[in-house]
């Protein structure tokens, strides 16, 4: 009785998953069939090969090498970047930009550098003619110069701030223009992000946490690594969730991520999910609704005319973070819900995670869970 639709109504609602309005858009048909499972392969694949994801498309994994240089991209450690020397005339329509092609490529950091890095993004120093690689380059594609290097880095986007503030956690020009810093600004974007659960299939309804709390330290999880936390209660049989924390401060779009990761958290919670869930399941899930918001907004921001704006540049960086995160419960747990959610659709995973205590196929959980 929490939200407009319980687990059992979303999973039994006919046309569910039709295309939802979504800032006068429908929802990128390509997140569509994510969302509604089996989209393995490319409609036009028929060899089966196994593909990986890189800046939220799927790429088989020979062509996961510079397009210029025959480099492997899919070395440790090795960057690539996004290149889309399409012009407007021949730029590929939105239903094919879930699948690499339609003149979208990879490239090594040299040849990409060499493309498109003429001079610093910060200073504007020209770069000298044959220089193989700029001394810093980021996942956006922005370059800079040496004088740079060693400059504090942006905690959000990390381009160098061009000055020192060790004292506290520094954001660029860009990012601190967007910066969320009241709790109005943050509740009004949550509810923002409410309609995009709804064209995934989960309406929130009315619902939202008694507090949406604004914090100037990230809260502790024995790493120091999150930015946002969701406060949970249970009496009486009666599942609440009192208040949603972030981090003060956090670019809308950096902000945006983890709401809707928290908000992930909240359904799980209030949608009767076991309280015990592995980390590596629920963060993973919850990973999975984030990455899922990012390529939305980063098919919205497409555009012909300037395939890769400044706002797209940034969305494209958070989603390959996500995609090259390491670590077990958010970097690992993430891939499992993405190849499940592949196979199976997301209906089919939240009704495992729920009823089994994990995603379809794996073994279920032992009593006492």
């Amino acid at each position: 009785g929490v939200f407009a639709y319980s687990l059992r109504d979303w999973l039994d609602a006919p046309g569910l998953f039709a295309p939802r309005a979504k800032r006068g858009q429908p929802l990128p048909p390509h997140v569509l069939a994510l969302v509604r499972g089996g989209a393995t392969r490319a409609p036009s694949d028929q060899s089966g090969e196994e593909h990986v994801y890189a800046y939220g498309r799927r790429w088989a994994r020979s062509a996961m090498r510079c397009a210029d240089c025959g480099r492997n991209l899919l070395r440790r450690g090795e960057p690539c970047f996004l290149h889309a020397p399409a012009p407007a005339a021949t730029a590929p329509p939105v239903e094919q930009v879930g699948w690499a092609g339609g003149g979208e490529v990879l490239l090594c950091a040299q040849h990409y550098a060499r493309a498109h890095c003429t001079h610093c993004s910060l200073c504007a120093l020209r770069f000298e003619a044959g220089n193989p690689r700029p001394p810093l380059l980021l996942p956006t594609g922005e370059a800079f110069c040496a004088s740079h290097v060693h400059e504090l880095p942006c905690y959000s986007c990390a381009r160098p701030i061009g000055r020192a503030d060790a004292a506290s956690r520094a954001l660029c020009a860009s990012c601190r223009a967007s910066a969320v810093v009241s709790e109005r600004g943050a509740t009004e974007l949550l509810r923002e992000l409410k309609s995009f659960f709804v064209t995934v299939g989960l309406d929130f309804g009315r619902w939202e946490p008694a507090r949406l709390r604004l914090v100037s330290s990230p809260p502790a999880d024995g790493d120091g690594h999150l930015e946002g936390l969701t406060h949970r209660s249970e009496r009486a049989g009666v599942r609440t969730v009192p208040s949603i924390d972030l981090l003060h401060g956090l670019p809308r779009e950096h902000a945006a991520q983890v709401l809707v990761h928290e908000m992930a958290h909240a359904w799980l919670w209030l949608q009767d999910h076991p309280e015990a869930l592995s980390a590596r399941t629920e963060e993973g899930v919850c990973e999975l609704l984030a990455y899922l918001w990012l390529l939305s907004e980063e098919a919205h921001e497409r555009s012909a005319a300037e395939p890769l704006s400044k706002r797209r540049r940034e969305l494209l960086q958070r989603i390959r973070v996500m995609e090259q995160r390491s670590d077990r419960a958010y970097g690992g747990g993430f891939r499992d819900a993405l190849r499940a959610t592949e196979e199976c659709g997301l209906a089919a995973v939240l009704h495992s995670v729920r009823t089994h205590g994990t995603l379809p196929g794996q073994p279920r959980a032992r009593a006492g869970w």
